[in-house]
């Protein structure tokens, strides 16, 4: 439990929402961090998303073939699956769309603070809607879990 407690929900910032390039955000959740270990935002969203056990790995893309994201593999400019859109030494944008008209960003931000783990959604169409609103409370669940383990796992 001692890594849940460096993992934090927060009010996102407008430095944070600037990060985004949705068109429409119909929902954005953020987390922080307490990490003071220097790394950049790909390693950091690397370590977040990837190192984590091969059941842990089962279960975050089997949650988003459900949710229709398209994911891709092999290619060297993809985080967990995730195409990487953006990318310097304050934060990693990862953008997908779906087949079910979601459409997710996740974004790892470095700051004085910590870590910033953030997720945006834009939500097109009942299905994408039905989708989403099964899938956010497991979501919120998952984060902060996720940004424990990182931090466990680097020290």
């Amino acid at each position: 439990m001692e890594g849940l407690m460096a993992v934090v929900r927060i009010e996102p910032d407008d430095a944070l929402l600037a990060c985004t390039t949705l068109g429409t955000v119909d929902h954005v959740d953020a987390h922080l961090l307490d990490s003071d270990l220097v790394r950049s935002p790909a390693q950091w969203a690397r370590e977040i998303l990837e190192n984590v056990s091969a059941r842990r790995q089962l279960s975050l893309r089997a949650g988003w073939t459900l949710l229709g994201i398209k994911l891709r593999h092999g290619d060297h400019d993809v985080i967990a699956g995730w195409p990487v859109a953006h990318c310097d030494t304050e934060y990693v944008r990862l953008h997908a769309d779906s087949y079910t008209g979601l459409t997710g960003e996740l974004v790892t931000r470095v700051t004085d603070g910590g870590i910033v783990f953030a997720t945006f959604v834009q939500v097109d169409g009942p299905v994408a809607r039905l989708l989403w609103d099964r899938a956010l409370g497991a979501h919120l669940m998952i984060v902060p879990a996720l940004l424990a383990q990182a931090r466990e796992r680097v020290g």
